[in-house]
Parts: structure tokens; C-alpha cells; sequence
């Protein structure tokens, strides 16, 4: 009989779906219990995870992240609003002062903002105040720049403090970490469970790369905004000189003038 047949492979089929289905569905009910036995399916960079695993050290170190972050935005926006790369106004300053128009050359340099006009200007001004020696000028210049130098090296301490000691505090963390996991296996004795060591070690690592990932961009910004500010020394030096050449450059005409 074809047709009783079919009706009874139909029948099969549908009962091996349901049965395959309720199959899936228990499957997918297991695996919502181990998700939901481990915590929700938190990532351990979550900052709940971390600051339930890695305990105060942990949360020293997002501290110190804070801070850095803090002081980096802060010394970009001075950088920035400082002009540590303009040099436009230089050789204007330059020209009017071997012109001998000390008080253009103090005009030009005094609608800068940067470090090296305020420098330059130091050394235009005390010239201007009297006849003083090329050393005076230049040790006036060098007085104002490195003012100038400490206000853009300000704060700059804490990146290398807070790069240095955040691994240190990450593998102090690791340490007390190895030493809670090995004490909760020796504790369980005999009835060793791989995963009680596993998950010990795991939580003890998690600091030292906390540690790690604050220090990094606390000693990449530090070594940038420093080598910024080696540039702006090596121009204050530049320019003292230039300033004493062209103050020589000035006086060479009257000079001879006199001479004659």
C-alpha cells in the first residue's frame, strides 16, 4: 500500500524533527547555564571583570590611567596652543635687528606666544636697556628659555613615574595572585581541579597586563612630548646665537663710522 506508506514515513520524519528539536533546545539551555554559571559572558576587559578580578591593584592602576590620560591631553592642548613650531616671525625679528630697529624687532616678537619669541625677546629687551656684553644679552636669553623650558617640561615627571611603577605594581599584583591561587590547591589537597589552578593563574596575569597596557602610553607620550621639547631647546639655542650675530651686525656700521 503506497499511500500507508508515506503516511508512516512522514510520520517518522516529523517525530525525528521534534526529537532533534527538543535535542537543540536542551543543547542551547546547557549552554545558556555554563554562560550563565561563568559570570554573564563578561569579556575580561569589561571594567566590572576587572575590578572584581584584579582587586585594588587593579584599580590603582585605572587610577594612575586617569591621571596619565589627564596629563597627556593636557600638555597637547599646551603644545598646541603654544605654536612650538612656528618660526615665521624669526627672520623678520632678525632683519629689524641688524637694521638697528630694536623696537620693531621687539614689536614683531612680542605678538608671539611661543617660548622662543618670548626668548628672543628677553635678549632684544635687555639690550635695549643699555650697552651690555653679547654674554649678558645671550645669558638673558638663556634665563627666560629655560623658564620657558621648565613650564613645558611641567607635569611631564608624572608619565615617567606612572610608566615605570604600573608594570611594577601589574607584577606585584600577578605575584600576591599565584601566591591565593596555589593556597586554594593546597587547601583542596588531594581533589585536585585543573580548573581551580587554571583560573588562579589566569586572574593573577590579568594584572600585569592592566599594568602594561597603562604604561605604554604614559612612556610613548613622554618620549614624544620630550623629544618636542628638545627641538624648542635646540632653537632658543639657535636663535640666541643668531640674536648675537645680528647685534654685531648692527654695530659693525657705527663702528666705522666713528672710526672714521
Amino acid at each position: 500500500m503506497p499511500e500507508q506508506n508515506t503516511v508512516d514515513a512522514a510520520s517518522e520524519a516529523a517525530n525525528g524533527a521534534v526529537t532533534n528539536g527538543a535535542a537543540g533546545g536542551d543543547a542551547m539551555n546547557n549552554a545558556a547555564d555554563i554562560i550563565a554559571q561563568s559570570g554573564g559572558g563578561d569579556t575580561w576587559y569589561s571594567l566590572g571583570s576587572l575590578l572584581d578580578k584584579g582587586g585594588p591593584i587593579v584599580a590603582i592602576l585605572l587610577v594612575l590611567s586617569i591621571i596619565s590620560a589627564a596629563i597627556i591631553l593636557l600638555k597637547i592642548f599646551q603644545f598646541w596652543s603654544a605654536g612650538l613650531s612656528k618660526r615665521s616671525f624669526v627672520e623678520p625679528a632678525l632683519d629689524k635687528i641688524e637694521a638697528g630697529d630694536l623696537a620693531g624687532s621687539l614689536d614683531v616678537l612680542k605678538k608671539q606666544k611661543t617660548p622662543l619669541a618670548r626668548a628672543m625677546a628677553a635678549g632684544v629687551r635687555a639690550k635695549m636697556r643699555g650697552d651690555l656684553r653679547d654674554e649678558d644679552v645671550a645669558s638673558e636669553i638663556v634665563r627666560v628659555g629655560t623658564m620657558e623650558i621648565g613650564a613645558l617640561q611641567r607635569y611631564l615627571r608624572w608619565l615617567e613615574v606612572i610608566g615605570n611603577i604600573s608594570p611594577l605594581l601589574g607584577l606585584l599584583g600577578t605575584v600576591i595572585g599565584m601566591i591565593n591561587a596555589f593556597q586554594s590547591l593546597e587547601e583542596a589537597g588531594t581533589q585536585v581541579d585543573p580548573a581551580l589552578l587554571s583560573g588562579g593563574i589566569w586572574v593573577a596575569l590579568l594584572t600585569t597586563a592592566v599594568g602594561l597596557i597603562v604604561a605604554l602610553p604614559a612612556i610613548t607620550a613622554l618620549n614624544l612630548l620630550e623629544g618636542k621639547i628638545d627641538q624648542v631647546r635646540l632653537s632658543m639655542r639657535d636663535a640666541s646665537a643668531r640674536v648675537i650675530a645680528a647685534l654685531h651686525a648692527r654695530q659693525g656700521p657705527v663702528q666705522s663710522k666713528a672710526a672714521q
